[in-house]
């Protein structure tokens, strides 16, 4: 009010006051509504690339920190698999030691990650939200930190399990990897029985020393079919003893007494077996006759049980491979040799074969010969090496551990797997030999090698050059064609692994091909020959009539069990 004018008690009208519309009304709540969106926004952001979201809200130095830290962490596994050789990163993968750092790694990542996931969300989240909004923003705040937590701690339990399986599979002694790759040859001796519920004992039905040049990696494959008969042992041994024209049942049935049942034998008579390197006294027979009798010292056994083969073949995913010109039966064959229909065929070419049908593929004996089998036998390890990716291992890894920690045995010691698999891996190259008829021997009066009365001495020569560096390859222009040798007589054929019950008599197998003495390539043999052969060379677990040799004639009737 100016001075000197009268008070009259009234005051000026104020303009009235604006009434909030709908839409200023409902801002506390939208502001909220969008504060929470963009706060989920930059947690999601954090989540894809860490640090983003710390950045956004201008917390500089903490996000410039994440983010750097996980760029140079990218950036140094990147230049790893870059500069390092695939060898070595396989050598660390089979090393407890090496699974345990990277296990500690993936935890401490993952927590820090799913940690800076949760504070960005901290920090951005609107205040006052209602409690809807306030379960709704944690909700999915979690769920983003349990994309991050699956993955990491799916890895880590794959790492476990790398680690539980090589602990329960390679117990052997204390060896080192110097000690045991020191020498200039590793022999391991490889084994595919037909232990199950089913089966009468233990029958090793395939039966392979896999000689690796430690040098060079290159890989001999000697296979020894399971109808050898009279199997020498070392002289002087105790089976030696008992056995001193090797080993043979004195009453003439050959039926378990060929290369196959040794192992079963050993376990029955412990006596006679050498008092290791294994517990298994199975094992240790076996293992003595077959290193006299290729005249390679075995350092290891590695023994798949067929039990569980074809859920080896499936944990992997099946295996790829040519089965050939003519389909392979499944089933056909009864307990007593005689032939039937077959459950159904798998078709010929090509084909991917799941873990049953790779079974069968090796087992199958219904139209073909021991032989054959070894053949595919040998085939099947070159197509499961070759074809199986390092992708479909880890996809797959759960798997085919819980099927190997049952199915797999062997004394080879963890400290010599690294350096064995970088030596493989970098100068892995297949050969293979095979003791059977189409193998020439011109000590025998066939000409041919004889299962029924193996030459041990031509055994060992026939080692002894195949493992020797290779000659160079001759000049072709030098070259002359070799006449291939003549088949071996039917009296030296190879016994028949089934007979006909109506005829009274089993058919001899037919040999197969002539072959040299010397090595061949496997993946050379697989792809001309036209068919992939599988490695448990397992049998169709029936007893049959067979036509064994003795050395001397055929041996006719003999019962046996299959393996």
């Amino acid at each position: 009010m100016p001075d000197g004018e009268p008070d009259t008690g009234t005051r000026p009208a104020e303009p009235p006051a604006e009434r909030p519309t709908g839409d200023e009304r409902r801002r506390p709540q939208d502001t909220a509504r969008a504060g929470l969106g963009a706060a989920l926004g930059l947690t999601a952001a954090s989540t894809v690339l860490p640090g983003t979201g710390h950045l956004a809200l201008r917390r500089r130095r903490t996000g410039g920190l994440i983010l750097g830290t996980l760029v140079a962490v990218i950036g140094s596994l990147a230049l790893l698999v870059l500069l390092t050789r695939r060898s070595t990163l396989l050598q660390n993968l089979l090393s407890t030691t090496t699974l345990t750092v990277i296990a500690g790694a993936l935890v401490l990542g993952g927590v820090g990650w799913i940690a800076q996931i949760a504070r960005t969300y901290a920090l951005a989240r609107p205040r006052g939200m209602a409690l809807g909004q306030k379960i709704l923003g944690t909700g999915m705040a979690a769920l983003l930190c349990l994309t991050v937590a699956v993955p990491f701690g799916y890895g880590v339990e794959l790492l476990n399990s790398q680690r539980g399986l090589l602990n329960s599979l390679f117990q052997g002694g204390g060896t080192s990897a110097a000690e045991a790759l020191g020498k200039p040859r590793l022999n391991v001796l490889l084994l595919g029985s037909d232990a199950g519920d089913d089966r009468t004992g233990t029958r090793t039905d395939t039966m392979m020393v896999a000689s690796i040049d430690t040098t060079s990696g290159r890989t001999t494959l000697f296979s020894l079919p399971r109808n050898i008969q009279r199997a020498q042992f070392p002289p002087g041994s105790p089976a030696a003893e008992e056995f001193p024209n090797g080993f043979r049942d004195p009453s003439g049935s050959a039926g378990d007494y060929l290369l196959n049942g040794v192992y079963a034998y050993g376990e029955q008579h412990p006596q006679l077996a050498p008092p290791g390197p294994t517990p298994m006294p199975g094992i240790n027979l076996l293992q003595s006759t077959i290193s006299y009798m290729t005249g390679l010292p075995i350092d290891y056994y590695l023994e798949v049980n067929m039990a569980g083969f074809s859920s080896m073949i499936d944990a992997v995913g099946g295996v790829t491979l040519n089965v050939g010109p003519e389909p392979i039966p499944v089933g056909g064959v009864t307990a007593f040799g005689r032939h039937t229909t077959p459950d159904y065929y798998i078709p010929p070419g090509l084909q991917t074969l799941n873990g049953n049908d790779a079974l069968w593929f090796a087992r199958s004996r219904r139209d073909g010969t021991d032989y054959q089998r070894m053949g595919r036998q040998r085939c099947l390890i070159q197509a499961v090496i070759t074809e199986t990716s390092a992708t479909e291992l880890i996809s797959r890894f759960q798997g085919i551990a819980a099927v190997a920690k049952d199915n797999v045995a062997t004394d080879m010691p963890q400290q010599v797997l690294p350096s064995l698999a970088v030596l493989v891996d970098e100068g892995f190259r297949l050969e293979s030999v095979a003791f059977d008829p189409s193998l020439p021997d011109p000590n025998s009066s066939s000409g041919f090698f004889e299962t029924g009365d193996p030459d041990v001495d031509y055994m060992q020569q026939v080692v002894r050059d195949a493992i020797a560096d290779p000659p160079p390859p001759p000049d072709p222009a030098l070259a002359a064609p070799t006449p291939a040798p003549a088949a071996p007589p039917s009296s030296e054929q190879a016994p028949s692994s089934s007979a006909t019950p109506e005829s009274g008599s089993a058919s001899a197998e037919p040999a197969p091909e002539p072959a040299s003495a010397a090595p061949q390539s496997v993946a050379d043999s697989c792809a001309t020959a036209g068919a992939s052969d599988v490695p448990a060379g397992e049998e169709d677990g029936s007893s049959s009539t067979d036509t064994t040799t003795n050395g001397l004639g055929p041996v006719e009737g003999v019962r046996r069990q299959d393996g």
